[in-house]
């Protein structure tokens, strides 16, 4: 279903040094599944015939990257990371600024979310391109959400409308990088992609994914990950 015309890039903030894992070593760069946590989460996105091109955003001085088996792959670009997530983001979108054309999009997918399902990025993708609209992945939070006040006194919120936000995010290359440079210029404070799109007052759809495509933030994590790997490649030769 994908546009010829339009060219798809997938962005991978990589620059963070993952202080809760508690470890000297980045957690993108932690070992996993006879590799690291990065390549197997470039893995995913490789695998994904719809993405033209991954542009890795790593620290300048970054001494792991080198060591990866996609170090030298044709289908990634390496950008310089920046200070927090949406710096990392905007030097990501001026690396390949050169290779953007009006009407390509962007994807942006957390480093260490090594779990997400091709199909969803699929999805996620054809549903975007099909809508002309960004859209993220997304799973329902189905336990009982309570909301604190300032007088240390609690409400329960309705989560019937309540969602979880994953990643890819993916949006216009050119609505996402003027989102992202209106919210620094102003000082807003941007938690995703998505949360700048909706501060511009565009619209951001929601593709439901499997609850498996988790954030990998502290080791027991790792665990977790493997395990829910190993589910998803049973059930593929099943």
């Amino acid at each position: 279903m994908k546009n010829k015309n339009n060219k798809v890039f997938c962005i991978i903030p990589a620059a963070g040094v993952g202080a809760r894992m508690q470890s000297s070593t980045p957690k993108q760069y932690l070992g996993f599944r006879q590799s690291t946590v990065l390549d197997a989460t470039l893995s995913r996105l490789l695998d994904n015939d719809l993405i033209d091109k991954l542009v890795v955003v790593i620290q300048a001085n970054d001494e792991f990257w080198p060591n990866s088996r996609y170090f030298s792959h044709d289908k990634i670009i390496v950008a310089k990371g920046g200070v927090q997530r949406a710096d990392s983001v905007l030097n990501g979108i001026g690396t390949i600024k050169p290779l953007l054309t009006k009407g390509d999009w962007l994807l942006v997918h957390d480093a260490a979310r090594p779990c997400v399902k091709v199909s969803d990025i699929e999805t996620l993708i054809n549903t975007c391109i099909r809508r002309e609209s960004g859209a993220i992945l997304a799973t329902r939070i189905n336990d009982t959400v309570k909301k604190e006040s300032a007088d240390g006194s609690i409400s329960t919120l309705d989560r019937a409308s309540l969602w979880r936000a994953l990643t890819p995010q993916m949006f216009k290359a050119d609505d996402l990088e003027k989102a992202l440079v209106k919210a620094k210029m102003s000082g807003s404070i941007v938690t995703d992609e998505a949360s700048a799109i909706e501060q511009t007052g565009k619209q951001v759809h929601i593709v439901e994914a499997s609850a498996d495509n988790i954030k990998i933030t502290e080791s027991a994590d790792l665990d977790l990950a493997n395990f829910y790997i190993n589910q998803q490649e049973k059930k593929s030769c099943e």
